[in-house]
């Protein structure tokens, strides 16, 4: 059982799922809050589980799911181990049919006895359920558990693949769980009269690791400090860009650099067809976590030209808080969660008001912008968010307590 003190969770079985695989190109919101947990707790991390068709559209990823499985749960460091689960049919909007429930159904009985083995193989008795994604709400009534707890960090039912039906798995969810976190208002505005309680606690940043893009010492990585100058830099995933505005706005300024640091293929990539053509947008690839603030010193302007749509309306983007640490000069297309930010970060509507932007951002200004943007995201740290979303966990887990959960 876990010993709680103030806002500590420590000993506790936690079981997260469903997340991205746990060696992604890019570390979310799911790496560092759980790898945080791992700590002083004993965390399965399952990942989104591979169908046959997925695994031959990415055959690496099959090989190393198909591998997990024959095996059980991976350790990768003290009190984290990963699940790769795998299922028989895909379950997306792609038909009518790969949009029933009746397949996630099927789905996910094929996943309980996989869980299970895992459970089982951990030693985990009655853990903490903490959902990313609804698909296996239904395995709750199979399965003992000590609390239900569900993170929004996007619009799922926005997300490009997913099902209509999806939307009846996440609002069973959001009635059942015992505690319901959102990190967007726009999340928390839509989903609170699905639930009986839910909290609003956005994403940060590890701020004193991206100040250092702001100390002359960080070296430049080789491949961005050979661009021409100036530098405007994006990294993360490519998906939810405008490219058509990214295009237009680098036409403008063929002796600019834009450079985009992140996976062009698979899930967090994009059909780059748009910006096939122009010389100016480089293409870097994905970098470790650890160097992106070596890239972010690189930058002369950090940019987020994301596409508005409902999916990125309701997401609280990681990056803005690490620019903004690394005292850039940020430029957004505007979003609800950007304008939260005030002046600190140049908001835009369309490609001419983005270029605008970019301009006003690289003219010559206040030399205590720097340091008020630092300033801002010291109000946004990992640690801080850390520490309240254990307060919350605590406070449910002390609810839960002599109802004999499920």
């Amino acid at each position: 059982m876990a010993e709680l003190r103030d806002t500590k969770l420590s000993g506790a079985e936690i079981v997260a799922l469903y997340c991205e695989p746990w060696d992604s190109p890019l570390r979310t919101s799911k790496h560092h809050f759980l790898a945080h947990l791992a700590r002083a707790n004993r965390v399965l991390y399952v990942e989104m589980p591979l169908h046959p068709l997925s695994a031959l559209r990415h055959p690496d990823q099959g090989r190393r799911a198909l591998r997990r499985l024959m095996r059980g749960p991976l350790s990768l460091r003290n009190g984290l181990a990963v699940l790769a689960p795998a299922c028989l049919l895909p379950y997306h909007r792609g038909s009518g049919w790969t949009g029933r429930l009746a397949v996630n159904a099927l789905n996910q009985r094929i996943v309980l006895p996989q869980l299970r083995r895992a459970l089982n193989a951990l030693g985990f008795r009655r853990p903490i359920f903490w959902f990313y994604f609804p698909h296996a709400v239904g395995l709750l009534d199979r399965l003992p558990h000590r609390l239900v707890a569900y993170h929004l960090v996007d619009d799922l039912t926005a997300m490009g693949g997913i099902p209509p039906s999806l939307a009846t798995l996440e609002q069973q969810l959001l009635a059942r769980a015992d505690l319901v976190v959102a990190t967007s208002r726009r999340l928390y505005e839509t989903r609170r009269r699905f639930c009986r309680e839910i909290h609003l606690v956005r994403h940060g940043a590890f701020v004193p690791e991206f100040a250092l893009a702001a100390d002359p010492a960080t070296p430049i990585p080789e491949d961005l400090e050979r661009l021409p100058r100036p530098v405007v830099g994006y990294y993360g995933a490519l998906h939810k860009l405008d490219l058509d505005l990214l295009r237009r706005v680098a036409s403008a300024r063929p002796t600019w650099s834009f450079a985009l640091i992140g996976p062009t293929s698979g899930s967090q990539g994009a059909d780059l067809a748009p910006l096939r053509g122009v010389a100016n947008v480089h293409l870097l690839g994905p970098r470790p976590f650890e160097r992106l603030p070596n890239y972010l010193r690189g930058f002369d302007v950090a940019m987020m030209p994301f596409r508005v749509d409902p999916l990125t309306e309701a997401m609280c983007p990681i990056k803005m808080y690490e620019f903004l640490a690394a005292g850039k000069p940020v430029v957004s297309t505007d979003l609800p969660e950007v304008r939260e930010m005030g002046d600190l970060v140049r908001r835009a509507s369309d490609a001419d008001g983005f270029l605008g932007c970019l301009e006003a951002a690289l003219a010559v200004g206040d030399p205590g912008a720097c340091v008020r943007r630092q300033d801002a995201a010291r109000a946004h740290t990992w640690p801080a968010r850390f520490a309240e979303l254990e307060g919350l966990l605590v406070k449910a887990l002390a609810a839960k307590t002599g109802d004999g959960g499920s």
